[in-house]
């Protein structure tokens, strides 16, 4: 471990969590597993950024951090890894892998064994009953002396003769079934016994209900918010009023990067008004996962959503600072966290309706969806449209993200003139989609095929060629001699109705792309 990691300095919670925070990939599990008392260093970090770090690195290279973990750290894992959906009950099969992890992970000393049953026992009842009872038939042999087993290799008489359980195949790997039921005997034979005849009768449906609200509740503890409090944070907002950005003559901090805003602002806290930030900043990314319906034990997903968060709050940071690292830190003192986060929405949801709007003049009669914009424009407009804006990557063309700077607004806003354009353009030359859907219908071409840069190519083979029809279902072939010329000549003669946008905006990209499709 790099001194910066040093083990005195993990004897600080604070220090431990920034420090697995920085951590990438085994490394959290290094700097965990190689502190002077690992276990007393995994139970002080708190459960959710234990179960982040543990979802990063992947529960089964984790698995000796699961053992380690404190009972209610473990119940958390299981609160989050368990349950895939928000309008889906727990899942058995994953509730077992937590508890292989747990046993297993740990080797066989007593203390392991001891860490074990300790986080066995602070498991919910309700939740012990749905995964034994979705994983096996419990038959009385009192009832019946020879009951009908599919596969008795898969069975399991209990110490005390009254019942035979047979593990259902869909219930999961025989081995960890049969070993959760003899740890629960080995601990409690009567209580197991007692779980078993209530597994004959209770309703499955109940035992998940009392479970989500046990659930539910310990999450509402942690700062997860309900599904209504978390869909509060993207309700659409009015313009925040913001400072004024700080001229370069007054500004005598340097403005950081945008993606360093947010934690360049939290670093400038101190005391209490930092323990307030950070409170709140969890609080925010709690709900962003819950109002996102992230499935929390998929770790993409989870980094993708929390991201995205992180991002929309730089941007309401900015909106609000002008981008000024004093003035940030203050907002973020001072302001709630759902109202900077919802300042980090007011450009994209601006975005968001002029994308739909162009989407919707740019769009065929007959088509749907798909625009008759090229890429990059029908990426951005396609991305800011969708109910959560988002941004295409520079750094990764086919993944979108949530805007983090107004930078990236501008940006998005010089695009979208440029898609405007292009709709005027296209009418301008008689190509409006009103137009042009039924020439694509009497073509037999797709409306998801036909493009801006297809309709202006074959306007000007049209004109070179004198011909009277506009072939827009002709393939793409070797220019003929001209067309250059004759393309600029068509580009030329663009003339919008007043007060529409400058159809010369579009000509650059347009140009090139019909001259790169036809070469």
């Amino acid at each position: 471990m790099g001194s910066g990691n040093g083990s005195s300095a993990l004897l600080d919670p604070r220090a431990a969590r920034q420090a697995l925070s920085a951590a990438r990939g085994m490394e959290k599990v290094d700097l965990l597993l190689s502190a002077p008392d690992p276990e007393a260093l995994v139970q002080s970090i708190p459960p959710h950024d234990l179960y982040l770090a543990v979802l990063e690195v992947g529960p089964e290279d984790a698995a000796d951090v699961v053992a380690l973990a404190s009972p209610e750290q473990f119940r958390h894992f299981v609160d989050l890894g368990a349950w895939p959906r928000r309008d889906e009950g727990p899942d058995p099969r994953a509730v077992l892998r937590w508890l292989h992890l747990a046993r297993e992970g740990g080797g066989h000393s007593d203390r392991a064994r001891e860490r074990y049953l300790e986080k066995l026992a602070l498991l919910d009842a309700e939740m012990r009953s749905l995964v034994l009872g979705r994983a096996m038939r419990v038959h009385d042999l009192q009832e019946e002396e020879e009951p009908p087993v599919a596969d008795p290799g898969r069975t399991f008489r209990t110490p005390e003769g009254r019942y035979l359980v047979e593990f259902l195949p869909e219930g999961g790997e025989f081995g960890t079934l049969k070993q959760l039921l003899d740890d629960l005997y080995s601990e409690d034979v009567l209580g197991t016994t007692r779980l078993l005849e209530s597994l004959r009768w209770d309703m499955p449906t109940e035992l998940e209900e009392v479970a989500r609200r046990w659930r539910d509740g310990r999450l509402r503890d942690l700062g997860f918010p309900d599904l209504e409090e978390a869909l509060a944070f993207y309700a659409r907002p009015a313009r925040p009023s913001s400072s004024p950005s700080p001229s370069p003559s007054t500004s005598l901090a340097p403005r950081p990067p945008p993606d360093s805003l947010l934690e360049s602002s939290v670093s400038r806290l101190q005391g209490e008004a930092r323990d307030r930030a950070e409170e709140g900043l969890i609080y925010a990314l709690n709900a962003a996962l819950v109002a996102s319906g992230t499935s929390m034990d998929e770790p993409e997903d989870v980094r993708a959503a929390l991201a995205d968060a992180r991002a929309t709050l730089s941007l309401g940071l900015e909106t609000l600072s002008g981008g000024a690292p004093d003035r940030a830190a203050a907002a973020l003192a001072e302001r709630p966290i759902r109202e900077i986060f919802q300042a980090g929405l007011v450009d994209p949801y601006r975005l968001q309706s002029r994308a739909r709007r162009i989407a919707q003049s740019a769009r065929l009669p007959q088509a749907q969806n798909v625009t008759l914009l090229d890429p990059p424009l029908s990426d951005v407009v396609d991305a800011l449209q969708r109910k959560r804006p988002v941004w295409p990557d520079p750094s990764a063309p086919r993944s979108r993200r949530a805007l983090a700077s107004l930078a990236e607004v501008s940006a998005a806003d010089r695009l979208l003139d440029e898609a405007e354009s292009v709709v005027v353009l296209l009418r301008a030359l008689g190509l409006s989609p009103a137009e042009l859907g039924p020439r694509a219908e009497a073509a037999g071409v797709a409306p998801t095929a036909l493009r801006a840069s297809d309709a202006v190519r074959a306007l000007a083979l049209q004109r070179l060629r004198g011909q009277t029809e506009l072939a827009l279902g002709a393939q793409a072939g070797p220019l003929p001699e001209g067309f250059a010329r004759a393309l600029d000549e068509v580009l030329r003669t663009a003339r919008p109705e007043p007060g529409e946008a400058d159809p010369s905006l579009a000509v650059p990209r347009l140009r090139d792309q019909v001259l790169k499709s036809s070469g």
